[in-house]
């Protein structure tokens, strides 16, 4: 059970980080922007700055998941054979791509049944393929860290640096939706993306000191680091700068991703003083 958890949470951030490089890499190269409003196309897929694409990596989470439960059935059979990261993406890419049940863009039913244009097939078929070799790659070829001692000290804080950039993303929509905002505004903004890569450095070592201290305020001192951060930083900016997010709203809204890393964090230090014990 051990040795599935772990494999089913590596084909997941698998899924995660390829899925994520592979959908920037390829939507600057070919402009999904203008590709996915070219034709029928527009009808069909959602665009690039609408809230349910900019939460699209968000559920990649429990994509990568089912992947690791189903991938579980060819563990043995396949990935763990020679040349299994060929075969599984040759099962993953005549099943899932090329030979799909239904009329997917890229696939053979699509090309047949859909009136989608044809450049939207071909421009949209090199991410796929790209990703899901990649994906089959590391699945099936796991690298042997040499020294884990690293990730195993610095378990929660890397956990939590993680969940505060999704969390920023998230409650910043969740922000956007309450005052009526194009999210898309956001996207633009260099400055706002260096305050998140800032709010997620600090995060990780707020929870870095959290961990390794016994100073008796460190839940109070804890809490405000991540408030100020997650919430009056970013606050203040839009205010200065003029941000269509500017509003004290988001003040309160910032609460409840702070409060789920202090959880976090709070949660780790008892296991390890009852582990102590």
């Amino acid at each position: 059970m051990k040795e599935n958890t772990k494999f089913i949470l590596r084909v997941t951030c698998i899924h995660v980080a390829t899925y994520i490089l592979c959908g920037i890499i390829f939507s600057v190269l070919f402009n999904y922007n203008e590709l996915f409003q070219l034709g029928n196309t527009k009808y069909f897929m959602r665009p690039l700055d609408s809230a349910s694409s900019l939460l699209g990596p968000v559920f990649q989470i429990a994509r990568g998941i089912l992947f690791g439960f189903v991938l579980l059935l060819l563990k043995e059979s396949v990935i763990e054979t020679k040349r299994g990261w060929l075969k599984l993406w040759a099962i993953i890419a005549v099943i899932g791509i090329f030979n799909t049940p239904g009329p997917a863009p890229g696939s053979i039913e699509g090309i047949i049944y859909t009136q989608l244009p044809m450049e939207l097939h071909i421009k949209g078929a090199p991410e796929i393929l790209a990703q899901t070799l990649l994906f089959s790659y590391f699945v099936a070829t796991p690298v042997k860290l040499k020294d884990t001692r690293f990730i195993e000290r610095n378990k929660t804080p890397l956990i939590c640096a993680v969940l505060t950039g999704i969390m920023y993303s998230i409650f910043g929509i969740i922000t956007a939706l309450i005052l009526n905002v194009d999210v898309a505004v956001g996207t633009t903004d260099a400055v706002a993306f260096i305050i998140m890569f800032a709010a997620v450095l600090s995060v990780y070592f707020a929870s870095k000191w959290y961990q390794e201290t016994e100073h008796r305020r460190k839940h109070i001192i804890f809490i405000i680091s991540c408030y100020i951060m997650l919430a009056v930083v970013p606050t203040i900016y839009n205010y200065l700068t003029d941000s269509a997010f500017a509003s004290w709203i988001s003040l309160a809204i910032n609460i409840v991703p702070v409060m789920i890393l202090f959880a976090i964090n709070y949660s780790a230090d008892v296991r390890r003083d009852n582990a102590a014990k």
